[in-house]
Parts: structure tokens; sequence; C-alpha cells
């Protein structure tokens, strides 16, 4: 079981390496299914035989192997020291500059006059990303050999010291700064800046801020250590009491955490070729400049530059603690070459197993065992969807809709102790995380990856919005989204939500059976109503709804004939007048 526990102002460390499943089932066929305002595209090892909405036949695609865009980077400029700290951004006037794509700040002509003491801006990052963006990427500092070789647990011994912690002594200012040190996995380093009054002055690092213990460290791999990345705490749940609130570490991931919420989920700045035959790639934060805080402040402020094989981006994150903590996102990418499978404000979590897919050979005493159990989903034509998650056999790639949702989020709606039985673990405490976009992010898909694992330690499952057009070397890209981290729901629907989706095989017709619950706060709501069920292939049987005196709500159930299908894609909802009254359940069965 995976120690999710945080004790004081200890991050537990929760990896955010997971396996790369990139069988030969990628380079299958893709099976694209309308439902109802959402489109699913499936990938398998062998296209599904059928695929409908009420009835509408689907279309099938060959998805190729590789892009030749994707097979190298051609330099664009010969190698140059990348710019590397504060006083290597340019100070001077920023005028704007219009592209195809965005309108990001550009710095004036060198002829003109530099102001005394240019205040501390995001399109000061701006500007070092794109410069960055003009020249090969340039590898981090080698991490000492002795820390890369330190094992989970002997890594989590490093102990960042309290009385270290940035801003410390001025009480008026409700967040506090902890580091984090390379080894083990993190051996990228991180340059950190901290800005007061407009000005931005590095944060060195120093050894003596840490407890080593008797760790396998010298004295000169101590100071050669380096940042790896960083943790912010705030009175999040009591007042006095320092709570963890953000991590920033390791490649472009973060999580954050609301009242009452334990470590779950995880976001990243950006995600490339996720799934992808050619391998993910995985950018990094490779430098970040913290607000401090006016006393009082009720929100934080961090920047950061991103820095990859692929790209550069710039980040602002405005944090805002609470019962749900709120982080509005600005980001600014300047491509080093095209880019056709990006992901947007990606989600990652884990999915292990609960009652809503099949046991396949689980042994273990507890009922549920993710971060998240499904994808939910706000679709631009009004309807609400549910897609319960999975831990398939082999890889999937669903996609869903074709213009970008109103919202969409890793959900976690089980609450209670019983559903889990993990003292250790509190997976009722992992935080939901839902998407906002802000402006017009243009035609895409959101895109869901499903990645088999046989344990709960590995992250395998990723949610993005993947733009339609590429994105082409040299363009800037520049999007705005908003991120609700919270233990109660995110967004209320105003249609019944899905509590519970349980899937079996029943004993007399050896056919899969599936049970729905829904609820709503308005009892008239399902009162009546008519379930609406379909398959891509195969046959529904017998679809009944009855009330579930246990919920008061209602209960949707029926079995599936497979025709010997090797995968079908489900859909239900409830009905009143051809209205839907329930959110859309969506489902990917194979056998």
């Amino acid at each position: 079981m995976k120690d999710h526990g945080v004790a004081d102002n200890e991050v537990a460390l929760k990896l955010t390496e997971r396996p790369y499943f990139i069988p030969a089932v990628a380079l299958g066929a893709a099976t694209l299914i309308l439902a109802g305002g959402a489109l699913i595209a499936s990938m398998s090892s062998s296209p599904s035989r059928k695929a409908a909405d009420d009835g509408a036949a689907a279309t099938t695609a060959d998805i190729e192997a590789t892009d030749p865009d994707n097979a190298g980077l051609p330099p664009t400029a010969p190698v140059v020291t990348p710019l590397d700290s504060v006083a290597d951004i340019t100070t001077e006037p920023l005028g704007e500059i219009e592209t195809d794509t965005v309108k990001v700040a550009s710095a004036a002509p060198t002829s003109a006059p530099a102001p005394a003491a240019a205040p501390f801006s995001f399109e000061q990052v701006i500007n070092k990303a794109q410069a960055l963006s003009e020249h090969e990427v340039q590898k981090s500092p080698p991490v000492p050999s002795s820390a890369a070789a330190l094992n989970y647990d002997q890594y989590r011994r490093v102990e960042f010291k309290r009385e270290a912690a940035e801003w410390t002594p001025d009480e008026s200012v409700p967040f506090r700064v902890h580091y984090d040190p390379r080894g083990y996995l993190f051996n990228d380093e991180v340059k950190l800046n901290i800005i007061e009054n407009g000005v931005a002055k590095p944060r060195a690092y120093n050894e003596a801020d840490f407890s080593f213990f008797d760790l396998p460290l010298s004295d000169e791999d101590k100071k050669a250590l380096g940042f790896a990345g960083f943790h912010v705490t705030t009175p999040l749940n009591s007042s006095g009491k320092w709570d963890d609130l953000i991590s920033f570490k390791g490649a472009s991931f973060f999580r954050a955490l609301s009242a009452g919420t334990v470590y779950g989920a995880s976001a990243r700045g950006v995600a490339i070729s996720t799934a992808s035959p050619s391998g993910e790639e995985f950018p990094s934060f490779r430098e970040f400049w913290l607000v401090k805080p006016e006393p009082g402040a009720h929100a934080m402020t961090v920047y950061a530059l991103l820095n990859g094989q692929s790209m550069t981006g710039a980040f602002r994150f405005v944090i805002t603690p609470g019962t749900a903590t709120m982080i509005d996102v600005e980001a600014v990418f300047f491509p080093r070459r095209k880019l056709t499978e990006v992901g947007i404000a990606p989600i990652t979590s884990m999915y292990y197993f609960s009652p809503q897919s099949i046991n396949r050979g689980n042994r273990d005493y507890r009922v549920a065992v993710h971060d998240s159990e499904g994808l939910m989903m706000e679709l631009q034509n009004g309807e609400w969807v549910w897609r319960p998650l999975a831990n398939p056999s082999q890889l999937e790639i669903s996609s869903f809709a074709t213009e970008p949702p109103l919202g969409f989020g890793l959900i976690q709606r089980h609450r209670d102790f019983k559903d889990y039985d993990d003292l250790e673990a509190s997976y009722e405490r992992r935080p939901n995380v839902w998407i906002a976009p802000k402006g017009d992010w243009g035609p895409g898909n959101l895109t869901l990856v499903e990645i088999p694992t046989t344990n709960e330690y590995n992250d395998n499952i990723v949610v993005s919005w993947r733009p339609k057009a590429a994105w082409d070397a040299g363009k800037p890209v520049r999007l705005a989204y908003q991120m609700t981290w919270s233990l109660p729901q995110p967004v209320v629907a105003p249609v019944a939500r899905i509590t519970a989706t349980k899937v079996g095989i029943s004993p007399s017709t050896k056919r899969p059976v599936f049970l729905i619950d829904f609820e709503s706060d308005n009892d008239a709501l399902l009162r009546d109503a008519i379930p609406e069920v379909s398959t891509s292939a195969g046959t529904i049987i017998a679809p009944v709804v009855r009330p579930n005196p246990d919920t008061g709500g209602m209960r949707l159930s029926f079995e599936l004939d497979t025709k010997d299908a090797s995968l079908s894609e489900l859909r239900a909802r409830l009905t009143k007048a051809d209205r839907p009254v329930s959110e859309t359940w969506l489902y990917r069965w194979r056998p």
C-alpha cells in the first residue's frame, strides 16, 4: 500500500514515473463512435465489428505508427549556454507582437533606453522561454552518483530544516516554502528565485539547510546536490498548523491539496506524445520565481520556466487555498519543432481496482484502490458525462468531444472509509481535480489514456485536451485555465449524478451484467424516468430501472450479449420526454 500520510511539513513522496505500456496495440485500428455529443475513439489490436450511437454507424481509420516530424530534433541554432539567472533576463520595455496563434510580449529594439528598475513581470519569463526555444536544450548538471543511488526510503530521510523555510520569521505572511534536494529519481537541477517588492533574487542552495543524518553522502556531494523542487505550506485545515498546499517536483509535475485532503492525483505543465509508439517526452520546470505574498494575502503567485527537447514554456500560477484550492494557470509555449501530440492541462492519477470493473484475479482484501474513479465532463452541448475509469488488460486510449468542454476532471466520488478500508492510504480523502478552460482552445479531443498496472504505486491514468491543429515550430501558443482541487464535488450538475457502477458476470446466462446507481437531491427528477441504453457491438438485454431504497435513487441494470465482439462501447442515461435527467454513462467493455 502507498504511504500517503503527511507528517507535519514533510511531503510524502509519490512516484511520478509510471511504466511505458506501448505495445503493438497502439499501432492498431481506431474506432470512432459518436455518442450523444461525446466522440469516443478506441485503440485496439483488432477493430470492433460495429460502432453506433442510437443506430449511427462508426468509421474506422488507420493510425500511423510514427510521425516523420517526430523523428528527430533539427537544430535551429548553434548550441549556446542558456540563460541561467534572473540577471540574464532583459529589463528593456516590452512591446506587443502578433503571431498567427497568440499575442506575446517581445523585447523592444535594443536602442530603447532601459528603465532604472523594472519590476519583475510574467513577460520576462515569456522572453526567457522564447530565447531558450531558439537554441537546443541543455542538460541539467549531473547529480552526484551517490545521491542518484539513494533508494526511496533513504531519500525520504533527507529533511529540510523548518527554520530554513522561506518567510519563516515573518508571521504576517501565511505561506512557507520548503525546498527539496536532488537525489533518487529527481536528478534535474531546478533554479529558484524569490521576488520581493518587485525584485527577483536567486535563492542559493545551502546544504546546511538540510539534515542528511547517516546517509551515504560525502560532504562534497551534499554541497553539489542543488534543488529538485519545493513545496508550500499554509494553515489549510486549522489555524496555527502548517499543512502542505502544493508541491512542484519531477519534470513538470505538481500536486495540490485543499482542506481535508491528502495527496493523490497530479497535474503537469504539458504532455507530449503520451502513449505514443515514439515514446513520451517529459519537459521539465527548470526555474521558478516565487512571489513573496503581502501580509495577510489569500493567494500566492509562482512563475515557472519550462524546458524540454521539443518546446519551452512560461507559466504563471496563482494559488488560492481553501475548502476548494483554486489555481489559475496561464501558459505560453514555444515549440522547437512541429508538435502533433500535445496534451493541454494534463491530469495524472491512479486507478487499480474497484467494483466498477471485473476483478481479474485480484486477492486484495480492500474493496477498492484508486486516487480517482471517474472522468467527469461538461460538454458544450449541455451534456454531462461520467466515464468510470478502468485498469485495462492492454493500453486503452479514448477520445471525447470535438470542441473543448466547459470543464473536465478526474473525480473521487466515494468518500467513506468503508469504501476502501485502508487506514494508511486514506483513499476517501484524495482530491478531485477539475479543469475549466479559459478562452478558445480550438477544436481537438479530450483524450483519456488508461495503462495496465499490477499495483497501486504507478500512476496509470492520464487525461488532457489534445488540439486538432499541430503546433508549428517557432509559433507561440498562449492558453489559460482554472484548476479546482477539492474534497467535495467541484461542480454540481443540474441532472442526476451517477454514484456507483458495478460490473459482474451473471451466474445463469454467463453474460456481463451492469448495475448503475443514479441519485439526485430532487426526488421528482428521477420519478418515472426511462432508460436509454446502447452499445457499439452486441445487444443490450433487459434494461430495467427500479428504485434503490438504500440510496433513495434509482438503479439501472442490464446484461450485454457481446456476440463475440472484442470491444463494446456502452452508453446509458435516464430520460423524460426525450430529455436527459441524468449524467450520460460511458463504459468500455472487453471480454
